[in-house]
């Protein structure tokens, strides 16, 4: 191949190495860094570039896609409650009902010199509703005798997940409680007609 003379070559060894470090390279790099079109094997090395904290195996790649796209946003809101719900939200989950109390003495709950143990100095709760999924099998055969039986335990996999999406959306010095009770009994005042004694009602708050 003939090397064209370059500007600011002088030996054939400087020109070459000119041409080499001008000749463009046929790796397609700006698609490569770019969440919607990067190749779905290298989309878990992109996430980790982007600083990608909550991240499942098992997600669908339109979902991995979005986060990855989304991160450098949600990044900037860790430590609030909408990142919260957004991370939550990855996993399936929803955030229901928070209380933080950033101040020692709560307004209309407090005496001076007694703190009120419900609610913590710097601490926030949350409600957080996940769905739980009993398997279709609910009887293990050859486990089971009459009157009583095996059961195929819940998988608790949803909570789990929950609880990762909420440690990463909080701020380094938040302390949070979380609880996943979005359900309870109705009181006599709330029951309707042919509502049975062992249902339960969605809770809207703490």
């Amino acid at each position: 191949m003939i090397v064209p003379p370059l500007e600011g070559a002088e030996s054939p060894g400087e020109r070459a190495l000119l041409h080499a470090m001008t000749d463009p390279l046929p790796v397609p790099v700006r698609q490569a860094v770019d969440p919607p079109t990067t190749p779905i094997d290298f989309l878990p090395f992109l996430a980790v570039h982007n600083g990608v904290r909550l991240w499942f195996g098992d997600w669908s790649e339109a979902r991995k896609r979005e986060i990855v796209a989304e991160w450098a946003i949600l990044a900037d809101l860790i430590g609030t409650r909408e990142a919260l719900r957004r991370m939550l939200a990855y996993v399936d989950a929803a955030l229901i009902s928070s209380v933080a109390h950033p101040r020692r003495f709560v307004l209309g709950r407090s005496a001076l010199g007694i703190q009120p143990l419900r609610f913590p100095a710097f601490t926030a709760r949350y409600l957080i509703k996940v769905g739980l999924k009993r398997h279709r099998r609910g009887l293990v055969l050859g486990r089971g005798a009459l009157g009583r039986h095996a059961l195929v335990p819940v998988s608790l996999e949803p909570i789990r997940r929950a609880k990762i999406a909420a440690a990463v959306s909080k701020g380094p010095g938040t302390q949070y409680t979380a609880t996943f009770a979005h359900r309870r009994r109705p009181t006599f005042d709330e029951m309707q007609f042919g509502m049975g004694f062992d249902e339960f009602i969605d809770r809207t708050s703490l």
